[in-house]
């Protein structure tokens, strides 16, 4: 009898182990992925390392080997502002996928701006930009006019369609969007429904290295709400 019991709590302390361990294992956070569309070296490797202290693995493509059906692999898709527009169009345009666009043109090539240069989109010198929706997440709590580049740089914008929702915008140009969100069921230029949350984010490549850490906030909010449901 003194046998059988020891049988028995030996297999009660496994089933316990092994439910203990399979709870953890349900508990285990997701991994987070992102696909960077650009390069290596230069500006995007700081945006790269960027998104890996928030917890991403990250892959970079080329513009020109980019597909919707890879996309599919990832969290969330960036598009660095020093791809050629024309190798990356409009093909994450139905992707479920959350896609943050550095690129203005490419903005206009999903519907989501004009494609107008320097008036539907482009960029401008400065070091600030203009909180105009401060009670949105992507505000990163911050309000007014706030400085993004420690210099004068480069801050791209789009004019974005009318569902677009203007976060920051051009300090002498309301219509001027630099972080820009369009939530999913939204509606593009033609009418389409976008598949997945889209954002425009200001960040021309090469001036990674000249952003001020309200600027890195802006860009750890902009990723936080494009991969987020709230």
């Amino acid at each position: 009898m003194k046998r059988i019991a020891t049988v028995i709590s030996m297999i009660v302390v496994v089933m316990l182990v092994t439910a203990c361990t399979a709870s953890t294992a349900t508990q285990a956070p997701a991994i987070k992925k992102a696909l960077f569309v650009g390069r290596e070296g230069g500006g995007d490797a700081i945006a790269v390392k960027h998104l890996k202290s928030l917890g991403y693995e990250v892959f970079v493509t080329a513009d020109k080997e980019l597909t919707a059906e890879q996309a599919l692999k990832y969290t969330l898709v960036f598009v660095s502002s020093t791809v050629n527009s024309n190798k990356v169009g409009n093909k994450l345009k139905n992707s479920p996928i959350p896609v943050i666009y550095a690129e203005a043109q490419n903005m206009g090539d999903i519907d989501l701006s004009g494609k107008e240069s320097d008036v539907d989109q482009g960029d401008f010198a400065g070091t600030s930009v203009t909180i105009k929706k401060a009670d949105h997440p992507m505000a990163a709590g911050l309000q007014g006019t706030v400085n993004v580049y420690q210099s004068e740089g480069k801050i791209g914008f789009v004019v974005p369609a009318k569902d677009g929702i203007v976060v920051a915008s051009a300090p002498d140009d309301e219509r001027r969007a630099v972080i820009c969100a369009f939530e999913k069921g939204s509606k593009t230029l033609s009418n389409e429904s976008v598949p997945a949350r889209q954002v425009y984010f200001y960040l021309v490549g090469g001036e990674e290295i000249n952003q001020t850490d309200d600027g890195w906030k802006l860009f750890d909010a902009a990723v936080q709400w494009a991969t987020s449901s709230k």
